[in-house]
């Protein structure tokens, strides 16, 4: 039985909804994992270590606390608004902590993690997007989580601040 043969398990269907896709080969079909984001099968597979994972994590939950991943639309301010239309403190200081990440990631590592993380694209599909070779765009994103990494080390570091370098 070959990779291509082999269907999910009763089992793992119970924890997953799957979907069958059409392949550029004439006739064959795949099965893709709905429920999955890339960055869990990057765990799953071992091209990412848990540390690098912990910090994709935290970016996520430091974006849904920005109030980033909760709109449909977008305002046109870009803050996130609470109930009574004014921006919460806790959203406030999430969203300064993400532009501050971003500062201190650059903008290309920057754009790797956020493309793979909050907006679920894969590794190689960012590396298409962005004019880079899809065969290293799995190392990049492991080198972007590790930066990430170090820039929440630095988040609270008062030398780091972005207004005292203007």
């Amino acid at each position: 039985m070959t990779k291509e043969d082999q269907q999910p398990t009763p089992e793992f269907l119970q924890h997953h909804s799957v979907e069958q896709i059409e392949t550029s080969k004439a006739g064959k079909k795949r099965t893709r994992v709905t429920d999955q984001r890339w960055i869990d099968y990057y765990l799953k597979h071992g091209h990412i270590d848990v540390h690098q994972f912990n910090a994709a994590e935290r970016l996520m939950a430091l974006y849904r606390a920005a109030g980033r991943g909760q709109k449909v639309t977008v305002s046109l301010t870009g803050l996130p608004m609470g109930g009574q239309g004014d921006l919460s403190e806790y959203s406030a200081t999430a969203l300064m902590d993400f532009f501050k990440l971003r500062w201190l990631m650059g903008k290309e590592t920057f754009t790797c993690v956020q493309d793979v993380v909050l907006h679920d694209y894969s590794a190689p599909d960012w590396a298409k997007r962005n004019g880079r070779n899809p065969k290293a765009a799995t190392e990049i994103l492991r080198m972007s989580l590790d930066h990430l990494e170090d820039a929440f080390k630095r988040l609270r570091d008062p030398s780091t601040n972005p207004k005292s370098k203007v």
